[in-house]
C-alpha cells in the first residue's frame, strides 16, 4: 500500500489523477472519508476496483498488473479455500476442456495448412494421394495429446490430497512417464497410418506387401522395447546399470533364451529376404508342405497329408530351401514298356511322340525340347523313355497332365501296330 501511495504521488506530479487526489477532493467537499481515514469504504471492494481503474488510466499492462495484483493477493489471502480448492479445480476443468474441445480443432487446422504446403510427411497429401485427417500425422497426434493433457490436469489434483514434497516428486515422475507413453503411442499410430496407406495401394506387388508387414512387426517390437526402457528410466529405475550388470553376469540367461532369439532373428531374416511366402509349397531338409502362416518364432506348414506342421524358424537358416511354387516349370520323365520285334518302327514312334509333346498345351518349350527314345532292351520287352518340361501347376493338374501325355503316347504306339510290354 505504501508503494501504491508513492506511485500515485508521482503520477499526480505529472498531471494525472491518483487515489490521493480523490481522497483530498472528497475531504474538502464534505464527501465520504477516503481509504486512508479508516472509514467504512476500507472494506468496500467496489470502491477499491473503481479507485484502481481510475488510477490506472494511461498505464502500461505491466503497471496495471502491479496495481491490481496486491488487491487480488489480499483477496486470496482472506479466502484460502478459493486458492487451495476452487482454483485447482478450475484449472483441471480448463485443461480437460482444452484437451477435448480445442486440441482437435487446432490439429485439424494444422492439417489443412500443411496440406497446402510441400511437407509430405506432415501434410494432408503424399505420394499415395490425399490423406484424410484421421490417417495423417496430425490425426495420429490427437488422441495421445488429448489423453496426456487430461491425465496431467487430473493428476494435479493429487497435490491437494497429499501436498508434500514426496507427492510433488512422484508427480513429476508420473508426468514424465505419461509423456513417454503418449509419445510412443503417437509413433505407433503414425507408423500404422503410413503402412496402412501403403498397403492400400493396389499397384503394390505382393512381395513388397509382405516386407511392409514384416517392417510393421519389427517397428512395433522396437517401439515397445524402447518405450519400456524409457519408462523405467523415467520412473527412477537405473536401466543402464542393470544392462551393464546383465551383460556381465547374464550368460546363463543368454544361453537359456538363445533358441528363442535365434528363432526370432531367423524369422526376421526370412520375412525380409522372402525365400518363400504364404501359400508357397516348400521343402527344407525333411520338411515339406504348403506355407500357411509365417511368425516371428515359427512357421506353420500344411503337409501333403493335410497335417499341420510347425517348424522353428532357425531351421531355415541351416537348411537348403526348395520353393516349388516359384518354379516356372518342372521336369517329368515317363517310361513305357513295349513288346516289339520290329525295332525299325522305334524312330517313327519316337518322332510322333515328340511332335505330340511339342504341341501339348501343358509342355514348357522355352528351355529344353522334349525327347523320346529307346532306353532299354530286354529279351521279353523294350522300354521307351520320354521326357519334357511341364509348366508350373498344382499337384492335381500335374498328375492329369502326365496322364494325358501317357494316354496320347499309348495311342500313338498302338497306331503303329505295337503292343505294350510286360515287365517281369
Amino acid at each position: 500500500m505504501h508503494m501504491m501511495s508513492v506511485h500515485g504521488f508521482a503520477l499526480s506530479a505529472a498531471g494525472k489523477g491518483s487515489p490521493m487526489d480523490l481522497n483530498v477532493q472528497a475531504a474538502t467537499s464534505g464527501g465520504p472519508i477516503g481509504v486512508s481515514d479508516g472509514g467504512p469504504r476500507e472494506n468496500n471492494w467496489g470502491y477499491k476496483i473503481k479507485e484502481v481503474w481510475q488510477s490506472s488510466m494511461g498505464y502500461t499492462p505491466e503497471e496495471m498488473s502491479d496495481q491490481i495484483m496486491p488487491y487480488v493477493q489480499e483477496w486470496l489471502d482472506k479466502h484460502p479455500y478459493i486458492r487451495e480448492v476452487i482454483v485447482p479445480f478450475a484449472g483441471t476443468l480448463a485443461g480437460i476442456l482444452l484437451a477435448w474441445l480445442a486440441v482437435p480443432k487446432i490439429l485439424k487446422q494444422f492439417h489443412e495448412y500443411s496440406s497446402l504446403g510441400s511437407t509430405t510427411l506432415l501434410a494432408g497429401s503424399s505420394v499415395w494421394g490425399a490423406v484424410p485427417y484421421k490417417k495423417s500425422f496430425w490425426g495420429a497426434l490427437e488422441d495421445p495429446v488429448r489423453y496426456l493433457i487430461t491425465f496431467m490436469a487430473i493428476s494435479q489434483l493429487f497435490t491437494l490430497v497429499a501436498p508434500t514434497a514426496i507427492a510433488s516428486q512422484l508427480l513429476g515422475q508420473v508426468w514424465r512417464g505419461a509423456f513417454i507413453v503418449s509419445f510412443v503411442w503417437f509413433l505407433h499410430r503414425w507408423k500404422t497410418n503410413v503402412i496402412s496407406r501403403a498397403m492400400a495401394v493396389k499397384s503394390l506387388q505382393e512381395p513388397y506387401r509382405d516386407k511392409l508387414l514384416t517392417l510393421d512387426k519389427f517397428f512395433s517390437v522396437g517401439l515397445f522395447v524402447i518405450g519400456l526402457l524409457a519408462l523405467a528410466e523415467a520412473c527412477g529405475v537405473p536401466v543402464q546399470s542393470i544392462l551393464t550388470v546383465g551383460g556381465i553376469g547374464g550368460l546363463a540367461t543368454a544361453f537359456a533364451v538363445r533358441d528363442i532369439l535365434g528363432n526370432v532373428l531367423s524369422g526376421l531374416s526370412v520375412q525380409i529376404s522372402q525365400p518363400f511366402s504364404v501359400g508357397d509349397i516348400i521343402k527344407a531338409g525333411s520338411v515339406e508342405g504348403q506355407v500357411v502362416k509365417m511368425g516371428l518364432t515359427n512357421t506353420s506348414l500344411l503337409s501333403a497329408e493335410k497335417f499341420p506342421v510347425f517348424v522353428p524358424n532357425s531351421l531355415f537358416s541351416s537348411q537348403v530351401i526348395v520353393n516349388k511354387s516359384r518354379a516356372q516349370y518342372r521336369a517329368t520323365t515317363l517310361m513305357i514298356p513295349l513288346q516289339i520285334d520290329d525295332f525299325g518302327k522305334i524312330p517313327q514312334i519316337s518322332n510322333a511322340i515328340k511332335d505330340m509333346l511339342k504341341s501339348h498345351t501343358k509342355v514348357f518349350l522355352d528351355k529344353e525340347a522334349p525327347y523320346c527314345c529307346l532306353s532299354r532292351v530286354e529279351r521279353s520287352f523294350s522300354e521307351l523313355t520320354l521326357g519334357c518340361n511341364l509348366q508350373y501347376m498344382s499337384k492335381n493338374e500335374l498328375l492329369y497332365a502326365e496322364q494325358d501325355i501317357l494316354l496320347q503316347s499309348v495311342r500313338i504306339i498302338k497306331e503303329h501296330g505295337v503292343e505294350l510290354g510286360n515287365i517281369m
